[in-house]
């Protein structure tokens, strides 16, 4: 039988379906979620999708003959944005199996999607591909972020890299001898000059507690957009080991937090492990609390022989000149971010005149790390 003739219908998640969409997911994928774990790929994806802090999670499926043959899930999460918190969605780990590509099951579960999403009062989506095709179409029905998501990465040994990843020339071209030059430049320099003593301290955290709370009430009006960073929302995301292992440094003082950062180091690739900061979140009036997290995260990393560090941040966000001072160098790449809207949310428009600096994205608040 052709495959366009095969049948197959289009449903929401039902109990059950877990270890078929985790197969579908590694076949797909070649391999999921192509990060280390520390626990099997099932007990990831029920973290990420049955365990979060909202319980809300919309997942939709593909069946043909008790066989789950693609899937698409929108996990929620709560966004600041103005003066007001909206009920968000995030779409990720879209896979349809190769045997049935071609008989619109992505237009059926899209289409399913987004009436779940209105009935079930969700106010704003969104999503990032790196996949042309999808991106060519999201770019016709959604809008592209209006302030620029930027990748950033530092190398601390370019002829390291070079012989780890192979680049093509005209990647070299573009990037090899800058990264020659910026490496001879600061090979000695890489960290900006610092006051002798700070006052406060950088110390690992083992969990967010309850002073979390507090430092979320103390930024959260400063930021026009973020993810609620909540006490809850901020164990589930870094604390649980089923979603990774996440090292958590805080900047402390009198007991008060003034700020965070979260480091990961990747392992899927053993011999070139890569390291991410994940996220970096401090008192807005705090800069120098961000310049020493970030020193003590390039500090870290080079004490554990990470070559590569990536980290996302807004475009002319205050993080990128701290980022670029300690060696951090721009992916010209642009980062195919979009969003549509399910109900009106009033200051999602005057967001896009608001200064850079009240704007808050990291790699946290997507699935890549």
């Amino acid at each position: 039988m052709d495959r366009l003739e095969k049948e197959y219908s289009v449903r929401p998640f039902q109990p059950g379906d877990e270890e078929g969409i985790v197969e579908l997911l590694e076949l797909v994928f070649d391999g999921w979620p192509r990060f280390g774990l520390l626990c099997s790929p099932l007990e990831h994806w029920k973290w990420k999708y049955l365990n979060n802090p909202l319980w809300k999670n919309q997942i939709i499926v593909g069946v043909s003959d008790h066989r789950i043959i693609s899937c698409v899930h929108y996990p929620s999460l709560r966004i600041k944005i103005g003066h007001g918190v909206c009920l968000g969605t995030q779409g990720l780990d879209l896979a349809v199996h190769s045997d049935f590509r071609g008989v619109a099951l992505f237009k059926t579960m899209w289409d399913l999607g987004i009436k779940m999403r209105k009935e079930s009062g969700i106010q704003l989506h969104y999503c990032l591909t790196w996949n042309p095709m999808l991106s060519k179409y999201l770019s016709k029905v959604y809008h592209k972020f209006p302030h620029q998501v930027m990748r950033l990465f530092r190398i601390h040994d370019v002829g390291l890299h070079l012989r780890k990843q192979p680049m093509k020339y005209g990647f070299f071209y573009e990037y090899g001898g800058y990264l020659v030059n910026l490496a001879n430049k600061y090979r000695n320099t890489l960290r900006p000059d610092r006051p002798s003593s700070y006052d406060f301290h950088v110390v690992e955290m083992t969990h967010f507690d309850e002073r979390m709370e507090g430092f979320w009430e103390e930024i959260r009006e400063h930021y026009s957009f973020i993810i609620e960073r909540s006490q809850d929302y901020l164990n589930w995301r870094y604390g649980d080991p089923r979603g990774g292992d996440y090292l958590v440094k805080s900047a402390e003082r009198d007991g008060n937090i003034l700020g965070y950062m979260v480091l990961r180091v990747d392992r899927y690739q053993q011999d070139y492990p890569v390291g991410y900061m994940v996220d970096l979140l401090t008192l807005p009036n705090r800069l120098d609390v961000a310049m020493a997290l970030v020193g003590d995260a390039v500090n870290y990393f080079d004490g554990h022989g990470i070559n590569m560090i990536f980290c996302l941040v807004i475009k002319n966000h205050p993080y990128e000149v701290i980022l670029k001072r300690n060696g951090f160098i721009t992916k010209r790449e642009r980062v195919p971010f979009f969003y549509r809207e399910y109900a009106e949310v009033e200051e999602l428009r005057k967001r896009e005149t608001r200064s850079p600096s009240r704007i808050h994205f990291a790699y946290g608040d997507l699935d890549v790390i």
